[in-house]
């Protein structure tokens, strides 16, 4: 399916839909007001709305409520701590867990949140006592270990901590994280020359970059910064070199670039324990974030923010894992956080213009992103931001002119601009404009051969038009092997098999798309289809009627309406379909 812009429908349970409407009232009027004025179970329920929704704020104030009015329920303490922490109020979910018996064993969070704590006021001696009930899986004991060597840094015993981290055994990321921050720690002890070591083995594991994405970054920036401490500037540069050849857009890169050309000597990108510790759960945050583990991402970020508050890459991670959560406005807050003089400052100002196209004031976002581009006409990013708005408004004309243009600013192409050619292939395709869709798909594949969107793209589009249908076949094979996860992808290649005529592995391929989506009207009107052209009839309009439910999002419902009405052979658009 080569549906790259498609509106997701929110679905709400009987309950969350009967219980919302208050809370969204709350939110637009006075919501202090409106948490204060209700009873037990209404607050309770309200705040159980809430924290589905991401409203953190309103959590925090309905559970407050329901505490007031039941001090010594612990399971509302337990759910106001969460909602605290969440909302950014650490010292507050600090105090809080003090009060609870064995804080850390029943929920690690609340030992981090002690460990933030006696971290910031410079306690090392009791980071023991903070994390002592924290147990668990490898991801807690990581965070324990890390911590506990970051309060022995304070100590003075930098020694001691990276022995301690030296000690820590398990799969690679966890090989990865305790170099990492041994060489963090090394740095801040100003014993560059471990630090440099330590920070090259986590450079050469190019394996973690997948599971630690960010993290491998940060290393890369850390040891610029250090050799370049050490007057090891030709290393230095090798190092940024490599990074820029990785990501060549990367803002932090760009600012070392420019310093390395001057006399600057560069601090250490994490000098105390504090920054130490607020590090450690940004990396850990900006790596579980993307397996679906949002809420204790934002509460990982929030120990971090309140260990680093001026932290411009932790404002920049609460930003993005808002955005995640579509709560495009509490997204924006921390955007608009970021300072002019941040390397994401213009990061920042693109995706805020970004979340007012989400949040329906396209207008509005397209006026804000042509003033960012007219401050630097060559910056790639805006071009990509601004053109993605007009695609996803069907606005595919301007969206092509837009990538037009950016095609002329780059000059000789490089691989990282494959995502460029593939988004103008789509524009173009969208017009109906083949013949000039098809050459920016396979200048994309050319740049970057392995990208299984533009795989599945061109081999569903020659499918789909009867041309070059075996190396169509070929093509989304590959984009299945490379993601195959994908529900859109593995629709694609059942659909390819029912273009062909092979119905029966249509049938194996489209079914496992709906196990892996099945909510999308599309991937079930397909498999409705597959079903028919097997003699499954009962099955196959099932599935047309699973379709059919999500009518405002189904691509064309008085076809699947014709379909349950008459059958797949009498339908004039389905016959042309399996021609």
């Amino acid at each position: 399916m080569k549906i790259p812009f498609k509106n997701e429908a929110k679905i709400l349970g009987l309950m969350g839909a009967i219980l919302l409407t208050p809370v969204v009232g709350f939110a637009n009027a006075d919501l202090d007001s409106a948490a204060n004025t209700t009873g037990l179970s209404g607050s309770y329920l309200a705040s159980r709305v809430a924290i589905d929704d991401n409203d953190d704020l309103a959590a925090a104030l309905f559970l407050e409520r329901a505490i007031k009015l039941d001090p010594e329920n612990k399971r509302l303490q337990r759910d106001f701590f969460s909602a605290l922490v969440a909302n950014g109020r650490v010292e507050q979910a600090a105090e809080l867990a003090r009060k609870f018996e064995n804080p850390g064993a029943s929920d690690s969070i609340a030992g981090y949140v002690l460990a933030a704590e006696v971290i910031r006021g410079r306690a090392w001696n009791k980071v023991p006592s903070a994390l002592k009930d924290v147990a668990g899986v490898d991801l807690d004991r990581v965070l324990r270990e890390i911590t506990l060597a970051w309060g022995q840094s304070g100590e003075g015993k930098a020694d001691d901590a990276i022995a301690r981290l030296d000690e820590l055994e398990g799969p690679e990321w966890i090989n990865a994280m305790k170099n990492y921050h041994g060489a963090l720690i090394a740095a801040a002890a100003g014993n560059d020359d471990l630090a440099a070591e330590k920070f090259q083995s986590v450079i050469d594991n190019r394996a973690i970059i997948s599971v630690l994405t960010e993290t491998y970054i940060r290393a890369i920036e850390a040891m610029v910064r250090n050799r370049n401490k050490a007057g090891d500037h030709e290393r230095a540069r090798e190092v940024l070199n490599y990074g820029l050849d990785l990501l060549p857009s990367h803002a932090p890169f760009a600012r070392l670039d420019a310093a390395l050309s001057t006399d600057e000597v560069l601090k250490p990108l994490v000098s105390s324990p504090q920054s130490g510790m607020a590090e450690l759960f940004y990396n850990i945050a900006s790596a579980i974030r993307r397996d679906g583990a949002g809420d204790t991402a934002k509460s990982y970020l929030q120990i971090a923010k309140f260990l680093a508050p001026k932290s411009d890459v932790i404002t920049l991670g609460l930003a993005e894992l808002y955005l995640q959560q579509r709560n495009y406005e509490k997204s924006n807050s921390f955007y608009s956080a970021i300072p002019e003089t941040s390397p994401f400052y213009r990061i920042s100002k693109l995706e805020k213009a970004s979340n007012l196209a989400r949040l329906e004031k396209v207008d509005d976002a397209i006026a804000t992103l042509k003033e960012i581009i007219a401050e630097n006409p060559n910056d790639l990013q805006g071009y990509l931001t601004i053109g993605g708005i007009y695609n996803s408004n069907m606005r595919y004309r301007e969206a092509a002119d837009t990538y037009d243009t950016a095609v002329e600013i780059i000059g000789e192409p490089k691989t990282h601009h494959w995502n460029l050619f593939f988004r103008r292939g789509i524009a173009y395709e969208r017009l109906k404009e083949w013949e000039k869709a098809e050459p920016n798909f396979q200048k994309s594949l050319e740049l970057s051969a392995n990208q299984a969107e533009v795989l599945n793209y061109l081999g569903y589009s020659w499918i789909d038009q009867g041309i070059n249908l075996d190396e169509g076949l070929e093509m989304i094979k590959k984009a299945v092997r490379l993601r195959p996860r994908s529900g859109f992808i593995v629709d694609s290649l059942g659909w390819a098999y029912y273009r062909l005529g092979r119905y029966e592995e249509a049938v194996q391929e489209l079914e496992r798309a709906v196990e892996l989506m099945p909510q999308d009207p599309t991937i079930n009107d397909h498999l409705g289809d597959a079903y028919w052209k097997t003699g499954r009839r009962l099955e196959a309009t099932f599935q047309w009627k699973i379709a059919l439910a999500a009518e405002d999002d189904a691509e064309n419902p008085e076809e699947i309406k014709r379909k349950l009405k008459e059958g797949l052979d009498v339908s004039k658009k389905a016959e042309a379909k399996s021609e």
